[in-house]
């Protein structure tokens, strides 16, 4: 994922805190990948631990005006999850930001947090400050395996940020040609056109993403008119 423009690569360069937006048009998803930098690090989407899931690196933010369920969700603590719920709270609490433990969950690739959150109510399309669902932040954050795993408990794929951005929009900005791939085997619409009329395809090129556009280029032509024939 090289040549990146306005929205954090999904892994090692998430941590770089003074980034900026050097062109408009990905001034939203770029509002969006923001939202997550406070809590430093990026998914994982493997469990290391028994009953607690791996704590990333900058999880030691606290965040004293916001429920318990929050730092559990960071922390990765499943036991401290379950007993929070079983206590009554809120699964579909907001913080700040609009964001629920969910969108926390799905941005750090804790699976089977987000496992545990859904059964237990989570609203698997809950929408933050830039409407932005948790698939979003799962695509941000880089994590395939988040991806699917939302999608199969009932995640909207069509869903839309506040720029008409959809999940498929946001992997190409950021060159994830496998996840691109996966999305557009779900359903994503590879032309699809964001608030500005922009396609996937266009930040793929503009943000110089090469597997990533060959994905596009071949989703596009696998649709166009004539195409089973050829």
């Amino acid at each position: 994922m090289r040549g990146f423009t306005g929205i954090p690569p999904p892994q090692d360069e998430m941590n770089r805190r003074h980034l900026s937006a050097r062109r408009p048009v990905l001034a939203i998803a770029f509002v969006i990948a923001l939202l997550f930098l406070c809590f430093g690090g990026c998914g994982n989407d493997e469990e290391k631990l028994a009953d607690t899931e791996q704590p990333m690196d900058g999880d030691s933010v606290h965040h004293a005006t916001e429920p318990a369920l929050f730092d559990a969700v960071i922390a990765g603590n499943l036991n401290e999850i379950k007993k929070i719920i079983d206590d009554g709270a809120d699964v579909n609490v907001k913080d700040a930001l609009d964001r629920t433990p969910l969108h926390i969950a799905a941005f750090y690739g804790r699976i089977r947090t987000i496992s545990l959150l859904v059964a237990s109510g989570a609203d698997v399309n809950a929408r933050d400050r830039t409407a932005m669902p948790p698939l979003h932040a799962a695509v941000i954050s880089g994590g395939r395996t988040t991806v699917r795993l939302l999608l199969d408990k009932q995640a909207d794929l069509q869903a839309r940020n506040t720029g008409d951005q959809t999940a498929l929009h946001l992997a190409a900005a950021t060159g994830q040609p496998k996840l691109t791939r996966f999305l557009i085997e779900r359903g994503a619409d590879p032309q699809g056109k964001d608030r500005d009329g922009r396609t996937p395809l266009y930040y793929a090129r503009k943000n110089h993403h090469p597997q990533t556009t060959a994905a596009l280029e071949q989703a596009i032509r696998k649709t166009a008119p004539g195409a089973a024939a050829r």
